[in-house]
């Protein structure tokens, strides 16, 4: 997908969260969890458990002890995530049924079935995979994709970077700032670091959950909660900026929004809004 089309779809997905939440049937399912992760939805956080039903623009963190947090859509591709990972829930990226999250950090694994796409998408390269397994890496500005089974593509988001498809067993590094480049089996370093449960092939147990698991509510959404996503890529940034605009009131959250100003400009006019427009004079009564 050229990057610009997926900014406008990231932010109608964003902006249409709570409608796009009702077509259930293509919401995905936590289906495995080890380890703590959390849901940051409608300025509230959440502890997630497996049975737990995400919806359009749901974000996920896992913790640095975190295994394995896994979604699977019905009839769609799976997705895992890895520790200290966070990730939006994109189920409609404007291609049909590319189901799939965006990556803001850490790591990812979209396992997709013959007929039903998936796909990972970040602010370095935008991936996916019409049927294998695709593993993706974002940190510090820079992304590595390796293709574990089947065809995939990366999409670097630098200006005029060219697709680069990838067969079983390729990878492509996109350093920040720098030219992709395309090798040959999973390096060293991206094995040493990749989380041991991407390892495995685990079989759907969406069929293991009967009913929906509503996730259970910590409190508000903080200030560091949302830090990330509100300092992200600039669609991100100006989507959330509207999104969560009420949230400014709160003493904690504004006085976080006015230190990092500088990183996310978007919140300027929100925090310092303009005086009202003077009252308009009535017009000079009529002389006789």
């Amino acid at each position: 997908m050229p990057s610009h089309v997926f900014r406008l779809v990231l932010g109608a997905v964003l902006a249409a969260g709570a409608l796009a939440a009702s077509a259930a049937p293509r919401m995905p399912l936590v289906t495995v969890l080890d380890g703590d992760a959390t849901l940051l939805r409608d300025g509230g956080r959440f502890a997630l458990t497996e049975g737990v039903r995400l919806q359009a623009g749901d974000l996920l963190a896992t913790g640095h002890q975190t295994r394995l947090l896994r979604l699977e859509f019905p009839g769609g591709p799976a997705i895992a995530l890895g520790p200290d990972s966070r990730a939006m829930v994109t189920p409609n990226l404007g291609e049909s049924n590319h189901a799939g999250v965006y990556l803001l950090t850490g790591w990812a694994k979209v396992a997709a079935p013959a007929g039903s796409p998936g796909a990972l998408r970040s602010a370095v390269a935008d991936t996916d995979t019409p049927a294998g397994s695709l593993i993706l890496d974002v940190q510090d500005g820079s992304a590595e994709a390796f293709a574990e089974t089947g065809p995939s593509r990366v999409q670097p988001r630098a200006p005029d970077a060219p697709a680069q498809p990838l067969k079983a067993g390729e990878r492509v590094m996109v350093p920040a700032g720098g030219k992709a480049v395309l090798g040959r089996g999973a390096s060293p370093d991206f094995v040493q670091a990749m989380p041991r449960a991407f390892m495995d092939s685990l079989p759907s147990r969406l069929a293991a959950f009967s009913a929906d698991v509503a996730p259970r509510r910590l409190g508000e959404m903080s200030y560091a909660d949302a830090q990330p996503w509100i300092d992200a890529e600039a669609p991100l940034r100006r989507v959330f900026a509207e999104r969560w605009r009420r949230l400014a009131a709160a003493p904690q959250f504004r006085r976080g929004l006015v230190e990092g100003l500088k990183s996310h400009p978007e919140w300027t006019s929100i925090l310092y809004p303009p005086p009202p427009p003077p009252p308009r004079e009535h017009a000079a009564s009529s002389h006789p």
